[in-house]
């Protein structure tokens, strides 16, 4: 015997919002029923002469929309990775003041990596005073 437990589950695909059905049915006024069908097919022919300002005024916009969101989105990432280089700083700083702390509890010295300092280059411009 099949099991009939799933049967008549119905995907979002095949339920209809209210507004679907609103749109798919029009509403049976007395000024529709007496239209014919040739001057409902020309009322629906019928554009706004501006449509064309309209819809590029529309697409301007969503433009300057999608630009601002992506310049919000560059903003938070540049956030992100200056506070994810602070983090990371920090979890080197820790982690040598460990190092440090763990050498002078047992009484030996750090031997750790000195980072490299860059070497004084001589100022041209500079003149020495001899008194």
């Amino acid at each position: 015997m099949r099991s009939e437990a799933l049967r008549n589950i119905k995907t979002m695909r095949q339920v209809k919002t209210g507004h679907d059905l609103a749109r798919s049915r029009r509403a049976k006024t007395t000024n529709s029923l007496s239209r014919t069908e040739e001057e409902a097919a020309h009322l629906l022919s019928l554009t706004d002469r501006r449509i064309e300002q309209i819809l590029a005024k529309e697409t301007k916009r969503s433009a300057a929309m999608e630009a601002s969101i992506n310049k919000s989105r560059g903003r938070v990432l540049k956030a992100r990775e200056k506070l994810a280089a602070t983090i990371n700083k920090n979890r080197a700083l820790t982690e040598l003041r460990y190092q440090l702390q763990k050498a002078r509890w047992e009484g030996k010295k750090p031997t750790l990596a000195k980072a490299e300092t860059p070497t004084p280059k001589p100022n041209l411009h500079q003149v020495e005073l001899k008194y």
